[in-house]
């Protein structure tokens, strides 16, 4: 099971519980994801052990993955990723995906340089190694050639990418359940609320997380609504199945969490241009 669906089986199963102890168990969730990340990343540090005549790669390999581990950002991931691909190689790239296309995050080696945003298409006789999250790809090492450390990095990173999605959107969960009023007489309609505003949040915040350059010049360039229309679209459609009608009738937490969220406060930006 991935960390993505481990994070909404622990939420589906926390949803009506009392604070106290959807406290205690999303606690416990987020111990669970440390295990799983500490269990994938010995797998991996076992595959970089310094074999004989190959001491410097290893050790090279080795930094590296360390540096990854201590990247808290997914931008810090991925431009280690780059940094650390471009000592094994002449030429390292990372590239997202988005909408069936490659699309330049950073490059080292390649003229001219990708530049970030740039719909880039993969030599046929290159490297081209996936980095999934959840099972999803969401970018990809694109290399001269794919070999051992390389892919190594990359299903590293992929890890780590998963890592730290999962665990800040469960203490994103977590915050935003700790800042709720307490209901001293339990109404249902008060818990439908809260519901409704942790999964606009969990909802919106991995938007956020997986089209964060995408973000950042929607806001620069205030277009958010028309470059992520279709992420925005699947995460309502989301929001709908789950959330019960009579709540959405009368306060649209989701819209709430894209102008918190996404557009930092500025409703504007996510209004369509004509």
């Amino acid at each position: 099971m991935t960390f993505d669906e481990q994070l909404r089986q622990a939420f589906d199963t926390l949803t009506d519980r009392l604070h106290g102890e959807i406290a205690r168990q999303v606690e416990a969730a987020i111990a669970e994801l440390s295990a799983s990340a500490a269990a994938a990343q010995e797998s991996v540090w076992q595959q970089a052990q310094p074999t004989e005549g190959n001491d410097g790669g290893s050790q090279r390999l080795v930094a590296t993955i360390r540096t990854i581990d201590g990247a808290r950002t997914l931008s810090e991931i991925l431009d280690t990723l780059v940094s650390g691909a471009a000592r094994e190689t002449e030429r390292a790239a990372v590239l997202l995906v988005r909408g069936g296309e490659y699309r330049g995050w950073r490059s080292i080696g390649f003229r001219p340089p990708h530049t970030r945003g740039e719909v880039i298409q993969p030599a046929a006789d290159a490297g081209v190694i996936p980095i999934a999250i959840s099972g999803h790809v969401v970018a990809a090492l694109y290399c001269d050639h794919a070999t051992p450390a390389l892919e190594i990095l990359a299903r590293h990173a992929a890890r780590c990418l998963e890592s730290v999605t999962a665990f800040k959107a469960a203490r994103a969960a977590l915050a935003d359940r700790s800042a709720e009023p307490a209901d001293a007489n339990g109404d249902a309609h008060a818990d439908d609320d809260a519901a409704a505003r942790r999964y606009a949040r969990l909802l919106v915040s991995e938007i956020k997380l997986y089209h964060e350059a995408d973000v950042v010049a929607g806001r620069r360039e205030r277009d958010l609504a028309m470059r992520l229309g279709g992420e925005i679209a699947r995460a309502r459609s989301l929001y709908e199945q789950r959330v019960p009608p009579q709540v959405r009738q009368q306060t649209d937490y989701f819209h709430d969490e894209l102008v918190r969220t996404l557009a930092n406060g500025d409703a504007a930006l996510l209004e369509l241009r004509t």
